[in-house]
């Protein structure tokens, strides 16, 4: 079992190298890509608030999945997760 957690280490530091070169060569495609998963969390957590006051049974939350999809498509994540989840009630 000790094999496989030093494994995951060099995977780590590896993939920590990567994005601080990748930072250095890229770093607007970068911060954009952090920008849009950090206001989409944002906007996510706000419209299930507002969908709690309204009363609604509608609630994304707020994981892995959720930012990922935030962080790739934007806006129109945000908007498709909220989507798919009306359509789960109909």
């Amino acid at each position: 079992m000790e094999n496989w957690q030093g494994a995951f280490f060099i995977v780590g530091v590896c993939a920590i190298i990567l994005f601080i070169l990748a930072l250095k060569q890229h770093s607007h495609l970068i911060l954009n890509l952090v920008y849009r998963g950090v206001s989409g969390t944002i906007l996510i957590f706000l419209a299930d608030q507002l969908v709690m006051a309204v009363g609604l049974s509608v609630f994304v939350g707020i994981n892995p999945g959720t930012v990922l999809t935030c962080t790739i498509l934007g806006f129109p994540g945000v908007i498709l997760l909220f989507g798919m989840k009306f359509y789960g009630l109909l």
